[in-house]
């Protein structure tokens, strides 16, 4: 991995809040949701303003703007799993079909975003299969002694001696 690379990235995410414009924000916003798999330009425009509309004001003393934005579109993402999953929010089956919705199994799910109701219901249902069972609660039990038999070589050779000779 190239580190000056990762580094170059950091800096360009990482600008203060004072040189950072509301426009400025808005492309690094779009840029973000063709990253998270928004092909179409104009989808990626109406999700960078819907994420925007909903940033609360920041403190000029605060992180970048563009980091709080970042947060508020992850935000936008689980409201929107969380309404059409019927999920509790927070929850471990959000944080779960969100990393199934992100691993691609459903490359269309931008358009079922905006879809009108029941017109994604495809999309839901292969995310619905595609969402990790939670692994069972841990349940304390003893565990049985058992007798840990190594091998030697010594004792190969300790109950092969006596049938050699004998025989």
């Amino acid at each position: 991995m190239d580190l000056g690379k990762v580094g170059a990235l950091r800096s360009h995410w990482t600008t203060p809040a004072d040189s950072l414009s509301d426009e400025n924000c808005l492309d690094r916003l779009r840029n973000y949701w063709k990253a998270l798999g928004v092909s179409d330009s104009n989808l990626a425009l109406a999700l960078s303003e819907q994420t925007l509309r909903r940033l609360p004001e920041i403190p000029e003393n605060e992180d970048s703007k563009t980091a709080h934005a970042i947060i508020a579109a992850g935000e936008l993402l689980d409201d929107w799993l969380a309404t059409a999953l019927e999920l509790p929010r927070p929850s471990p089956e959000l944080t779960a079909a969100r990393a199934a919705l992100l691993s691609g199994v459903t490359p269309d799910w931008p358009t079922a975003l905006f879809a009108p109701p029941g017109a994604a219901g495809t999309a839901l249902e292969r995310l619905r299969a595609a969402i990790a069972k939670p692994a069972p609660a841990p349940s304390p039990s003893a565990m049985p002694t058992q007798r840990i038999a190594l091998f030697s070589l010594l004792g190969l050779l300790r109950r092969w001696w006596p049938t050699s000779i004998n025989a």
